[in-house]
């Protein structure tokens, strides 16, 4: 099998939005569009859901998908143990339904990845994980879930990891370096470009608001170079833990006319938003890849980016600054400076870079070339 008639997939997600604008999971759907061309099945399995049971649905009326949730009630103690039986035994069924399958790309090694051993072993067929867990250290540090995913990856014709820092964390594990591959993540450049010459005076920050995201960071941040710069505001898109904190910080500092909470957007959504700002800011403790720096780059914008992790591997002085993301000083001079020179940053070859390393028609084409490797 050398050709691209030969390829039927099946994917196993670890995660799948659920309604439009939920972001969990939500760069699945860059995977599944960068290969659209092929046949693909996508089998995404929870112990718990909303509704019990099995539902097949063409998701934004595209991508073949099978919901599977085993309850809709909590489960806990030995009975957990029990369900995720029960988890494995459905998930195997199913998928040896799919007997035209021949690769599997599973997301995540530790449940998704046994998965796809199970059922490539009944299909007799070889299966692809890419693993995205960060920080890695909570698999490193469990002796059931790393030994698993040595196990998981040793078993695997390919282990692909979204980052340099991904790899050398999963490399601790004790696998072979020739195994693993960087394939980075897909960036949907159809939705994410540049539509029009950026004039915006707009800071824009975007992630779930978790602490270690740097939201509140963020804003704190721009308090302080927003006397010098009246004329500028700050966006702030998402939710979560720190949201309460944003907004009373809003209102405490008398920000109220400076600063937009938007909450959840969707994709395109945030797309507009990132058309009308000038640039993002970004200082996350911990990122495996960075899509939301990646999607910002594409459309053109310069950032103000984490200087840990993965995204200083494409953050660079063409495109952005690099910061401690808890100095929030630091933070801030960062923002004067882009704002000092936005002029000199071209955004053409901020969202070539992009294109050329993570562009959907690329990474679809890197991604099939790896599927009729391993088949």
């Amino acid at each position: 099998m050398n050709n691209q008639e030969n390829i039927n997939l099946l994917v196993l997600p670890e995660l799948f939005p659920e309604f439009e604008g939920d972001w969990k999971g939500v760069f699945i759907e860059d995977y599944l569009k960068s290969v659209e061309e092929i046949p693909t099945q996508t089998l995404y399995l929870r112990l718990r859901g909303e509704k019990q049971g099995v539902t097949d649905e063409s998701f934004r009326g595209q991508f073949k998908v099978k919901r599977v949730n085993l309850t809709d009630k909590k489960v806990g103690g030995l009975m957990k143990l029990f369900k995720y039986y029960t988890w494995f035994s459905k998930g195997v069924k199913l998928g040896v339904e799919c007997s035209d399958t021949t690769v599997i790309h599973a997301h995540g090694a530790v449940l998704n990845g046994t998965l796809a051993y199970l059922i490539g072993k009944k299909l007799n067929i070889p299966f692809v994980v890419t693993e995205h867990t960060g920080p890695y250290s909570r698999i490193l540090n469990s002796w059931v879930e790393s030994r698993i995913s040595k196990f998981v990856f040793n078993k695997a014709a390919k282990v692909l990891v979204v980052s340099n820092h991904q790899k050398n964390e999963v490399l601790k594990l004790g696998i072979s370096p020739g195994k693993v591959e960087i394939s980075y993540n897909p960036v949907n450049t159809d939705v994410f470009k540049i539509t029009s010459t950026n004039n915006a005076k707009n800071i824009v920050f975007v992630s779930r608001l978790d602490e270690f995201k740097g939201g509140l960071r963020t804003l704190k941040a721009f308090h302080k170079i927003s006397p010098s710069h009246s004329d500028y505001q700050l966006t702030i898109v998402g939710e979560g833990e720190e949201y309460e904190a944003i907004k009373n910080y809003i209102k405490t500092n008398n920000l109220q006319d400076k600063v937009v909470l938007k909450g959840t957007l969707t994709k395109p959504e945030i797309a507009e938003v990132f058309a009308a700002s000038s640039f993002l800011v970004f200082p996350s403790r911990f990122e495996t890849f960075g899509l939301v720096v990646a999607e910002a780059l594409a459309a053109g914008l310069p950032v103000v980016c984490t200087n840990q992790t993965a995204p200083k591997e494409f953050v660079n002085d063409k495109n952005g600054i690099l910061v401690d993301p808890d100095d929030i000083d630091e933070i801030a001079t960062a923002m004067e400076q882009l704002i000092q020179n936005r002029n000199s940053y071209s955004a053409t070859e901020i969202q070539q870079q992009i294109e050329d390393r993570f562009g959907i028609s690329n990474f679809g084409k890197y991604l099939i070339g790896v599927y009729k490797q391993v088949i």
